[in-house]
């Protein structure tokens, strides 16, 4: 069927609205690693991002680092070999501790 006049430009509009939509919801993970350093900053002073994109907390003993989560809204969900899972239901992510370093990382 060959598509009319009104089709072939409804189809155009939609397409160049779609791509907008998408170009302006686009999500940039940095941001949301970034505000999870900031939030937690804010409990435990002494942290710093590292270039890998992980939370250096060494500072802190691993009980410290896991009130301060929990006070930002992370819950404890499990273990996972030597890390422990936090999930965040208001923003749903989660982040995990590495128990060996005492770093916070997005990374499973």
């Amino acid at each position: 069927m060959k598509k009319t006049k009104y089709q072939t430009i409804i189809e155009l509009i939609t397409n160049k609205v779609i791509d907008k939509i998408i170009e302006n919801y686009s999500i940039d993970e940095s941001s949301g690693f970034d505000s999870i350093f900031t939030e937690l900053k804010t409990k435990i002073k002494n942290i710093s991002i590292l270039p890998d994109n992980t939370i250096d907390a060494s500072k802190y003993k691993e009980h410290e680092i896991i009130d301060a989560l929990k006070s930002i809204g992370y819950e404890y969900k499990k273990p996972m070999g030597n890390k422990l899972h936090f999930f965040n239901k208001k923003t749903s992510i989660s982040v995990y501790l590495l128990q060996n370093n005492l770093k916070i990382t997005l990374m499973p």
